[in-house]
């Protein structure tokens, strides 16, 4: 039977390992293994994710686009950017005119960015720097996004709170400023990463407690909800239009 025990602990190992760092992505291990994870897998990335361009158009680049109808010019910033896919997406955008930052840990992921959208370097800059603790002015970036990515950050409701603190609020001079624009994971493995998820319910109780409004959040994916929300300096009643 000596075997047999093996077995299991070869299986329950591998269920471990598998758990650990293929829907975990190491995020249990700490942001220099999520980011070195990625680094493996910079080049093959895209590939791996298959992105459609038009379903990205129609998902992502419109919405934000519209977001900042009254002022196209304005500055976004995309944490944990990877190889660029936000700015890409924005940039095909004829309706978007402004400058993109993308920041990202992962060195690797961000040679592939800057090889990619070469074609507009004159519209993006690229910094390494950690999502947890960004290194901009608070109230100083017109719109923030963070795309299938909160959940690996070491504490995520910390992320969120350091995305809005950012944000430049929405003003009657720049009433399209403060969008976030981020993501929720769900579905079954969200189950597994306890204090790295949480349900629509807990997500909306978060942000309720602060200073937004026009919460949306919306099917976007098959394992992410994308959620919308508007910075106001101040609201008597968060998370409603006022």
């Amino acid at each position: 039977m000596t075997w047999f025990y093996a077995l299991i602990g070869v299986v329950i190992i591998g269920l471990f390992l598998y758990w650990q760092f293929i829907i975990a992505e190491g995020t249990y291990f700490g942001a220099r293994l999520v980011a070195l994870l990625y680094d493996w897998t910079a080049e093959q990335y895209n590939g791996i994710k298959e992105f459609d361009e038009g379903f990205e158009d129609e998902a992502i680049g419109e919405p934000l686009a519209n977001r900042l109808y009254q002022q196209p010019q304005a500055l976004v910033l995309d944490v944990a950017t990877g190889t660029g896919r936000v700015p890409l997406v924005l940039f095909r955008q004829a309706a978007y005119r402004g400058q993109v930052i993308g920041l990202d840990r992962a060195s690797k992921m961000l040679a592939v960015a800057r090889r990619d959208t070469a074609p507009y370097a004159e519209r993006i800059t690229l910094i390494q720097a950690d999502a947890m603790a960004l290194p901009f002015a608070s109230h100083s970036i017109p719109l923030v996004t963070c795309l299938e990515a909160l959940e690996f950050l070491p504490q995520p409701e910390h992320g969120l709170r350091e995305f809005i603190r950012v944000l430049a609020p929405s003003s009657p001079k720049h009433p399209d400023y403060g969008w976030l624009m981020t993501s929720n994971r769900i579905g079954w493995e969200a189950y597994f990463m306890p204090g790295k998820t949480w349900s629509r319910e807990q997500l909306w109780a978060i942000l309720k407690c602060l200073p937004v409004r026009y919460i949306d959040i919306i099917t976007w994916e098959t394992i992410y909800d994308m959620v919308f929300c508007q910075k106001i300096s101040h609201s008597p009643n968060r998370g409603q239009p006022d």
